[in-house]
C-alpha cells in the first residue's frame, strides 16, 4: 500500500521531506503521493511543515494526543499510544476537548508537561447554544433631531450563550440567522476558532427549539455530540429493497435450526430482538447455542448501508429516544429475531464439558425460528416463582439455563472478573417527555443469564479469532493506572478499611476491596473510585486482553444491530468461511482494522458521554419540579467547592459549602469533612437530609442545600 510506503520513506529521513522527494522514494505517482498525505496528515500520521514538506512526528518529537479540557480549568492532552497525560501549554492556538492535537514534550517527570504544537482535527464542527440579542447604544454622539427624521435604533449584536463548559461561555455569531429568534435554542456551525483568549465565531445552523424545552434540549445533545437521526436517501433506498423476511434462496447452504427450543429475553421495551439463546445438556455436559442476527448478510461493505452504519459506529440510547444505527427496516423487521419468523443468524455453538471447561465451539450461518418474545421482567417472576406467562414449555430449559449461568457466574468470579456495583437511572415520561418518576435499573436473575452466556460467546470467538490468526477486532481493557490506586489506598485507610493494593494490583486483590464493602453505605462510592483508576475498555486490532473481565481473550459478537465492531467481527468471521486467507491480505485487513477500531472506540465515547449527558439533564428536569421536598441522599465524594451527593434514585448533585449549616473544613484524604461551629463530621458513605436549590436542565448541573439532622 502507498500509505505504508510513505511512512516507510519519512521515517528513514530523518528530516522533513518535500513531496518530489517522497514521490521519487516511494516510486509513486505525485498525484497519488499528495492524496495520500493528505490523508496521513488529517490521521495525524505525517506532520507537514514549512515549504510543502512532511516528516514523520516522531523525527521531530512530536506525540499524537486527545485533548481533554474545560473552560477555567487546565487542559490536558492524552497520548494515543498510552502514557501519562501532558498538562499543555497553548501559546498560540487553542485546543478544546476531545481535539486531535501534536504536542511537543517540555518537562519530563511524574507531571509531564507539554507544549501545543497544532490541531490536527477538530472533534467538533458544531456545538448548540442559546440565541442572545444584545442591543447596545449607538456609538454615534448625540444630536439635536431633525422634526420628523426616526430616531436612529442599532442592530442587535447576536451572541450564542454555550452551556457547556468545554468551551467559551459565549461565541459572537453572525450571518443570516435562519429564522431563530432571541431566546431559541440552536445549533452553531463554528466559522472560526479561537486564538489564545480570542473570541469564538458560529453562524446558526438550525433554530431547534425554545430554551424551555426539554426536547429541544435533547436535540441539541445529540447536535452537540453531532448524532444525528435521519439516515441518507441511499441508505434507505438500499434498505426499502430488502423484503420483511429472508427468501428461500438466503436460507439453502446454512445450518437449519427452527426445530430447535431457542427464544429471546430482553427488555419490556426492546424493539431490537439481536441475539436467541437455546441449551441442551447430556451425560458429557451442556451445549449452548447463543445465535445472533446476521446483519452482515445484508450490510454489504461499500454500501451506504455500511457507511451510514460505520459513520455512527453505535446505536444511542436517549431516554424517550433511540437513535439505531440501522434503518428500522432492518434492526426492527428483517433483522430481529422476532417469534415465530424464519431468521438468519450467525450461531455460536459452545459444548463445555461439566467442569465448564469449553471442549469445542463452531460458528455457522445459521436459520433460526424463535418460540418466544420473553421479558426481563418476566422471565424473573418465572425464576422467583412467582406468576408469569412465560410459556410452560420453556419453564424447564429456563430454569436449567439459570442454573448453568449462576455456575459459569461463580467460576468467572473465582478467576478475577471484577464486579462493579454501578446504579444506572431508568426514567418513566409523560407524553411530554418529561420524567414524572424514576429509579435504578433492576438487574435480576434474566439479565444476569443473559450477561453470563454472551459473555461466554465473546470470549470464545476472540479465541478462535486469535487462534486461526485471523484480523479481527478485539475488545480490550488494560491494566488500571497505579497513581490512581495509590491514591485509593489512602482513602481505604481513612474508610476503616486498609488494603494494599501494589503498583498492578491483581483482579483478586480489587475483588476484596470490593467484597470488604458489599452491603455497606460506601459500597458505590468504592466502585466508583476502582472504575475511575482504570482504563476506558476500547476496541483493537491487537488483542490485549480484558483486565476487568480478565479474560485473555475478549470482543464483541453479539449485538451487530446496534454495535459496528460487533458486525465487522461478523464480517471477518464470513470471510474465513469462504477462503483462506493469504498473508498479503491478512496484512491489509489489519491495517484497515487498525482504523476501524481507532473509528468506532471513538463513537462509542461520544455516545456514552451524550447518553450520559441526557440522563444528568433528566435528573436536572425531574428535580426542577420536585425542589420542596426534604430528601435523603447520600455522600459521595468531597471536592474544592464542597461535597456531592447521590438520591436512591441516582441523581447526583453537589452541596456547595455556601449551602451548608456550618463552616466545613475537608481532611486531607478527601474522606470526612467537619463543621467549625457544630463539630458535625460527615463522612463518605454517610446519610444526610437535603433540599434541591437548582437544577440546571441545559447543563444537567444540580444543587443541593444541606439540611440540619432531625432529632
Amino acid at each position: 500500500m502507498i500509505s505504508n510506503d510513505i511512512l516507510s520513506v519519512l521515517a528513514q529521513a530523518r528530516r522533513p521531506l518535500s513531496v518530489s522527494e517522497i514521490r521519487e522514494r516511494a516510486k509513486a505517482d505525485a498525484g497519488q503521493v499528495r492524496e495520500t498525505l493528505h490523508e496521513l496528515a488529517e490521521q495525524g500520521k505525517v506532520f507537514g511543515v514549512k515549504g510543502n514538506r512532511y516528516a514523520d512526528p516522531a523525527v521531530l518529537r512530536l506525540v499524537l494526543c486527545r485533548a481533554r479540557s474545560q473552560v477555567n480549568a487546565p487542559t490536558f492532552a492524552r497520548p494515543l499510544d498510552g502514557g501519562s497525560d501532558f498538562y499543555l501549554d497553548m501559546p498560540d492556538e487553542t485546543a478544546f476537548d476531545g481535539d486531535l492535537v501534536f504536542v511537543r514534550e517540555t518537562q519530563g517527570g511524574e507531571k509531564r508537561r507539554g507544549t501545543l504544537i497544532s490541531v490536527v482535527k477538530r472533534a467538533h464542527s458544531v456545538i448548540t447554544g442559546t440565541l442572545y440579542a444584545e442591543v447596545t447604544a449607538s456609538p454615534r454622539r448625540r444630536q439635536k433631531r431633525s422634526k420628523g427624521r426616526p430616531r436612529y435604533v442599532p442592530e442587535p449584536r447576536y451572541l450564542a450563550l454555550i452551556a457547556d463548559r468545554r468551551f467559551p461561555a459565549q461565541a459572537h455569531v453572525t450571518g443570516d440567522l435562519n429564522g431563530a429568534e432571541d431566546g431559541d435554542l440552536c445549533a452553531f456551525e463554528i466559522v472560526k476558532w479561537p486564538l489564545k483568549d480570542g473570541q469564538m465565531t458560529v453562524r446558526v445552523k438550525e433554530a431547534l427549539g425554545r430554551d424551555d424545552d426539554l426536547s429541544a434540549h435533547l436535540s441539541a445533545l445529540m447536535a452537540m455530540h453531532d448524532i444525528h437521526e435521519e439516515f441518507s436517501a441511499d441508505t434507505l433506498a438500499e434498505a426499502a429493497e430488502l423484503g420483511n423476511d429472508p427468501r428461500i434462496s438466503d436460507i439453502n447452504g446454512r445450518l437449519d435450526l427452527r426445530g430447535d427450543v431457542i427464544f429471546t429475553i430482553d427488555g419490556a421495551d426492546a424493539q431490537d430482538f439481536d441475539d436467541a439463546i437455546s441449551l441442551s445438556e447430556d451425560d458429557s455436559g451442556w451445549t449452548l447455542g447463543v445465535h445472533i442476527a446476521d446483519v452482515s448478510y445484508y450490510v454489504k461493505p461499500g454500501s451506504s448501508l455500511d457507511s451510514d452504519a460505520r459513520e455512527r459506529g453505535t446505536s444511542v440510547y436517549l431516554p424517550g429516544r433511540t437513535v439505531p444505527m440501522l434503518p428500522e427496516k432492518l434492526c426492527n423487521c428483517l433483522c430481529s429475531l422476532m417469534p415465530g419468523r424464519d431468521r438468519l443468524t450467525m450461531s455460536a455453538i459452545i459444548k463445555l464439558n461439566r467442569n465448564l471447561e469449553q471442549t469445542s465451539l463452531s460458528v455457522r450461518p445459521a436459520v433460526i425460528r424463535s418460540r418466544a418474545r420473553l421479558t426481563y421482567e418476566d422471565v424473573n417472576e418465572l425464576f422467583a416463582g412467582r406468576k408469569n406467562t412465560v410459556p410452560e414449555e420453556l419453564h424447564e430449559t429456563l430454569n436449567r439455563m439459570n442454573s448453568l449461568a449462576k455456575r459459569m457466574h461463580d467460576l468467572r468470579v473465582k478467576h478475577g472478573s471484577l464486579e462493579l456495583d454501578v446504579p444506572e437511572p431508568n426514567f418513566t415520561l409523560n407524553e411530554e417527555g418529561y420524567p414524572v418518576h424514576m429509579g435504578v435499573r433492576a438487574r435480576g436473575d434474566a439479565q444476569r443469564l443473559i450477561e453470563e452466556f454472551m459473555l461466554a460467546a465473546n470470549r470464545a470467538v476472540a479465541a478462535h479469532a486469535l487462534k486461526t490468526e485471523l484480523p479481527f477486532p478485539y475488545r480490550v481493557h488494560e491494566k488500571p493506572d497505579s497513581e490512581k490506586l495509590g491514591d485509593m489506598e489512602l482513602t481505604l485507610l481513612a474508610l476503616g478499611k486498609p488494603m494494599k493494593l501494589g503498583s498492578v494490583p491483581t483482579q483478586s486483590r480489587l475483588q476484596k476491596v470490593l467484597d470488604a464493602f458489599n452491603g455497606t453505605p460506601q459500597s458505590s462510592i468504592v466502585s466508583g473510585l476502582i472504575l475511575r483508576s482504570m482504563s476506558k475498555a476500547r476496541y483493537s486490532e491487537k488483542p490485549l486482553g480484558h483486565y476487568g473481565l480478565a479474560f485473555d481473550d475478549y470482543c464483541h459478537f453479539t449485538s451487530p444491530i446496534r454495535r459496528y465492531p460487533d458486525l465487522l467481527a461478523h464480517r471477518m468471521l464470513r470471510l474465513q468461511m469462504k477462503t483462506k486467507i493469504g498473508e498479503e491480505e491478512a496484512l491489509k485487513l489489519t491495517q484497515s482494522m487498525h482504523t476501524l477500531t481507532e473509528e468506532a472506540s471513538l463513537n462509542e465515547e461520544q455516545a456514552a458521554q451524550c447518553e450520559r449527558e441526557a440522563d444528568k439533564m433528566m435528573c436536572a428536569a425531574f428535580l426542577s419540579r420536585n425542589r420542596s421536598k426534604e430528601l435523603t441522599a447520600t455522600v459521595t465524594r468531597f471536592v474544592k467547592k464542597g461535597a456531592f451527593v447521590a438520591l436512591e434514585n441516582s441523581c447526583e448533585g453537589l452541596i456547595p459549602f455556601k449551602n451548608m449549616d456550618d463552616v466545613y473544613s475537608v481532611d486531607d484524604q478527601n474522606v470526612f469533612m467537619i463543621g467549625k461551629r457544630t463539630r458535625r463530621v460527615i463522612r463518605l458513605g454517610d446519610m444526610v437530609l437535603v433540599k434541591c436549590t437548582q437544577a440546571d436542565i441545559a447543563t444537567g448541573q444540580i444543587e443541593f442545600r444541606l439540611l440540619e439532622p432531625k432529632s
